[in-house]
């Protein structure tokens, strides 16, 4: 089962390292607003890095949680879909693809409405985030780490779809797993630098991720109509590629 979900896995590695831009600019800039919440003391030297680390941890756990979910549900509707096999997960993980690299590209007016739910549940957690702050302890820094993995973003919602076609709970969870380990180490080293990292932020760092995004939802889309037509998967996709559980 392992070997059905290496395209997946590989799929949601390519997906975080393309949008590793957008996510140092976006998420270290939470990450710099996380550190602000930590009393003075406490945040000083290596402590730093400790705590942005519980964050990421936090986070990492609700990307892990959301990809589960994602998965049982995804394994439930792709039992209804017409006839196409494996073609449509890596058409469907095309298509969103598509859109979120237009959204990089500064035209994201159809991923917004995606995100609109996903920004509704932020404000209604408003509440839960108030009654972490101060983090003082590290639990609550894996509480607020937790619910800014439920922060909408078009870069996760990629990611989860890859997980919906996982074919079950175990595997969405462990392609949300390996997406949100990938973004750990580059997230907290934004959050402790800080301002010194905002020009990750222009137009330039988008329209690489932009770019990177649309590479990848290109081969996703290649992959499908291979397969849809009957055709053996492409190079470097493997007998993996066909999920023997769907």
């Amino acid at each position: 089962m392992i070997e059905a979900l290496l395209p997946l896995i590989g799929g949601a590695a390519l997906l975080a390292l393309a949008g590793m831009v957008h996510c140092v600019g976006m998420c270290g800039g939470i990450g710099t607003a996380l550190t602000f919440a930590i009393p003075e003391p406490r945040r000083r030297g290596a402590r730093l890095w400790a705590w942005q680390l519980l964050f990421a941890g936090g986070r990492v756990a609700g990307y892990t949680l959301l990809g589960a979910l994602a998965g049982a549900l995804g394994g439930q509707l792709l039992n209804l879909l017409p006839a196409g096999g494996p073609a449509w997960p890596a058409l469907f993980s095309g298509l969103l693809m598509v859109l979120l690299a237009w959204h990089f590209l500064g035209n994201g007016g159809a991923l917004r409405a995606l995100e609109r739910p996903g920004a509704a549940l932020w404000r209604w957690l408003k509440p839960a985030r108030a009654a972490l702050i101060p983090v003082d302890r590290p639990y609550k820094a894996l509480g607020l780490g937790l619910l800014w993995g439920l922060l909408p973003c078009g870069l996760v919602y990629s990611a989860l779809l890859l997980a919906a076609t996982a074919g079950g709970a175990g595997g969405g969870a462990l392609v949300m797993l390996v997406f949100g380990a990938i973004t750990v180490a580059p997230v907290a080293a934004a959050g402790v630098a800080g301002g010194q990292l905002r020009h990750l932020r222009g137009p330039g760092a988008r329209r690489l991720a932009g770019v990177a995004t649309l590479g990848l939802a290109l081969w996703f889309l290649a992959q499908g109509l291979w397969l849809h037509s009957g055709a053996l998967p492409l190079p470097f996709c493997g007998e993996a590629s066909v999920p023997t559980f769907l």
